[in-house]
């Protein structure tokens, strides 16, 4: 750890320490909202054991120690964890701004990774392609989801999007020829494809994203000390390399195209 980090860690445990002194001794309960079934590797359920995994909870897996936060997961959706925010029902949840309906009415923590969202498809994409030329085009979306760099394009019809209910249901359109182009994170779109449904079909990456943006933390404005506590151990958590040790953890690094892994199963 550098000096710098030392320094850093001892400013922010005294500032810690008197945050704790001010809100009190026991742990302060959050409830953090998820997209179900949340987003390899930022926060996901798993399955076998039965708990909310990812870069979140490792996020928070110290203050919790510390007994500074007690954080509860509940699974919900984008439109209605941007609603339960707003109505106090829940304190946080991961996105961006960009994607909310009325971004005023909350507050984001500083960015903890950069999201990229790009678009998939069966065919190889040209060297030269620029989303921004798309055009009388399907692509397959998830339903309610805000693409930020193809929004206007939807909005006006020059391309037209095929929604479905999750993620896993936008890879399998675009398999069954349903769609031009699929459109995920480069996260989820590695975890997906790399299922046995997919395995027999080679997947291509655009060349550019359609997006890169900041994910934050959201939480409602009365909760300015907790983006405090937040904010200072964000710093902490990516200065010291921990950020990029969970990501590693829970997902290898996005790399495409991904080629065939299993011999086809259709005549």
């Amino acid at each position: 750890m550098t000096n710098y980090a030392i320094k850093l860690c001892f400013v922010i445990s005294l500032f810690l320490s008197c945050l704790i002194k001010v809100l009190g001794a026991e742990p302060i309960p959050l409830i953090f909202t998820v997209n179900s079934p949340g987003s390899i590797p930022y926060l996901y359920f798993d399955y076998s054991e039965q708990t909310y995994k990812g870069l979140i909870p490792d996020f928070f897996a110290d203050l919790e120690q510390r007994k500074i936060f007690k954080i509860a997961y509940i699974d919900s959706n984008q439109l209605r964890s941007e609603q339960s925010v707003i109505a106090g029902k829940a304190d946080l949840y991961l996105a961006n701004p960009k994607w909310l309906k009325h971004p005023e009415k909350v507050i984001a923590s500083k960015p903890i990774i950069q999201h990229m969202t790009f678009l998939y498809s069966l065919t190889p994409f040209d060297a030269n392609f620029s989303p921004a030329a798309l055009d009388n085009k399907k692509v397959c979306t998830q339903h309610a989801y805000i693409y930020t760099g193809l929004q206007q394009s939807f909005e006006t019809k020059k391309l037209q999007r095929l929604d479905s209910s999750y993620q896993r249901a936008v890879a399998s359109m675009l398999i069954k020829g349903r769609c031009d182009y699929a459109i995920l994170n480069n996260y989820n779109a590695i975890s997906i494809f790399e299922e046995t449904e997919f395995c027999h079909m080679p997947i291509y990456q655009s060349p550019q994203p359609t997006s890169n943006i900041d994910l934050t933390i959201l939480m409602r404005p009365e909760l300015h000390e907790i983006k405090a506590i937040i904010d200072n151990h964000l710093d902490v958590f990516i200065d010291n390399g921990k950020a990029n040790k969970s990501l590693l953890f829970h997902s290898p690094k996005p790399r495409f195209p991904k080629p065939i892994t299993c011999k086809s199963t259709f005549s």
